[in-house]
């Protein structure tokens, strides 16, 4: 079923440059944000008119949008139906998998030598008890954002801009999938272990030992993957 961005809600008047005028970037911001998250699901039609519309943006602006997505892998052209969601298949997400790691494992090791064991007092504080807690009383959606807040302190610790958007474009096409091996069985009670490892070896300053420990968590979240396929994609 095709979703019409008439059934989306409206942005968030902070988001805008002015009232009623969001910016190209918040406009692509929340839409990488419906199409990660699947409020947009694979094959949906999107069009100039509609984005135009929807977000009251000028048609100018949203063929900038929807050159970027395009340019993301996040949106594709189809012949005699124009722009769609993408698919993504279970080959093409094990490879993005793969890359993942590499591209942690850089992002991590920068994060250590950039700082200081007290800049992650605050985040030893929510991969502590409220981390655990949050799966145990089935807060998926919480346990997450502990994960992509992490994960997010990690990319704004290494301060590297290029390394920042090759991982955004890989966590884009693979949020769904994350969130999906996240909720296979044991996978995030051995999740919880894993990054509280990386942390530790962040906090110490070793920074082999953090690229060590979230490779391994990446392989074996890679394992999972193929483990539960029919379930995951």
């Amino acid at each position: 079923m095709l979703h019409r961005y008439s059934q989306l809600p409206p942005m968030d008047k902070a988001q805008s440059e002015e009232a009623g005028s969001p910016s190209a970037r918040a406009v692509l911001v929340d839409l990488r944000e419906r199409i990660s998250s699947q409020t947009l699901l694979p094959g949906a039609r999107i069009t100039e008119e509609e984005v135009a519309k929807a977000y009251n943006i000028t048609r100018a602006k949203a063929r900038e949008v929807l050159a970027t997505l395009e340019d993301r892998n996040l949106i594709e052209r189809i012949p005699n139906r124009g722009a769609v969601v993408a698919f993504v298949d279970m080959e093409a997400t094990y490879k993005l998998y793969e890359v993942r790691e590499a591209l942690d494992g850089l992002t991590v090791r920068l994060a250590t030598q950039n700082t200081k064991p007290e800049d992650w007092k605050d985040m030893q504080e929510s991969l502590g008890e409220p981390f655990e807690r949050s799966l145990r009383e089935g807060d998926i959606d919480g346990h997450i954002a502990t994960i992509e807040r992490f994960r997010g302190r990690l990319r704004q610790a290494a301060d590297n801009d290029t390394l920042t958007d090759l991982s955004e474009r890989v966590y884009e096409r693979t949020r769904v999938t994350i969130r999906r091996v996240a909720l296979l069985p044991g996978r995030a009670e051995m999740g919880i272990t894993q990054y509280r490892a990386v942390l530790a070896a962040i906090v110490k300053g070793d920074a082999d030992e953090a690229e060590q420990k979230i490779r391994e968590l990446n392989r074996s979240a890679r394992e999972y993957m193929l483990r539960y396929k029919n379930f995951v994609l």
